[in-house]
């Protein structure tokens, strides 16, 4: 279901095609690079399959494993979304696990003037899972 709601993005993309079809685009002025994989790829570093039911196997990913305390990797949308009180929302999935050197992951809107309000943020790493 939440494959086919429009702006969703499965990552079933080829190479660095998913930066147009899923309408985002890696921070230049991050500390490493965003990739899409599977768990082929990733081996024990990451999950066992993406999140998706059925064959997607695809999945954006950073590898924290060799980067320094205070490293980070921006995601950023490159489209717009108008203010809104519980209008839009974001829906995500992520994993965090294994790796001692996973920090924080965390959830900004940028307002008009560009100032970063941090409307979400979760460091859990215990649970194997999406």
């Amino acid at each position: 279901y939440y494959t086919s709601i429009p702006g969703s993005c499965n990552f079933e993309t080829q190479d660095q095609e998913w930066a147009t079809v899923c309408g985002l685009t890696q921070d230049r002025s991050d500390d490493f690079d965003w990739n899409i994989s599977n768990s082929a790829v990733t081996g024990q570093m990451g999950p066992d399959t993406d999140h998706t039911p059925g064959k997607g196997q695809q999945f954006l990913y950073v590898n924290s494993s060799t980067q320094k305390e205070g490293n980070r990797a921006r995601i950023i949308t490159t489209k717009l979304f108008p203010a809104s009180l519980g209008v839009c929302r974001v829906r995500f999935w992520f994993w965090m696990f294994a790796s001692r050197q996973t920090g924080v992951l965390k959830v900004y809107t940028s307002e008009e003037h560009g100032m970063d309000i941090l409307m979400w943020s979760s460091s859990r790493n215990e649970e194997n899972k999406w």
